[in-house]
Order: C-alpha cells, then sequence, then structure tokens
C-alpha cells in the first residue's frame, strides 16, 4: 500500500475546493499549485531514493 504525500495532499484538497468554486483559479492558486508540484517531485524523489538505498542494505 503507497500511501500519498503532503503535497500531493494537499493539491487534492485545493482543486476539490476549485471545483465547488470555495476557490478561484486565479493567479495565486495557479502559483500555489505549480511549487506544490515541485515539492511533490523533490517528496517522491527523496522517497525513491530511501527505497534504493533500503534495497541496497539487504543485499
Amino acid at each position: 500500500m503507497t500511501s500519498k504525500s503532503i503535497p500531493e495532499l494537499l493539491k487534492r484538497s485545493l482543486q476539490s475546493h476549485m471545483e465547488e468554486a470555495d476557490l478561484r483559479d486565479d493567479a495565486e492558486m495557479q502559483a500555489l499549485m505549480g511549487k506544490l508540484n515541485t515539492l511533490s517531485a523533490k517528496v517522491a524523489a527523496a522517497k525513491a531514493q530511501v527505497m534504493a538505498r533500503r534495497a541496497n542494505k539487504k543485499n
């Protein structure tokens, strides 16, 4: 079972609020979503690095 990272959960929540018209899809929101995308990619890379190190230690 894989869990979602905090940035991914936050992105999903913000998207849901935009769909419900609680938040506007403006320049500020686009900038925030871009930053969350960048952070999410960094988190995924860090997780992959940890998993690779764990796999190397088992061998």
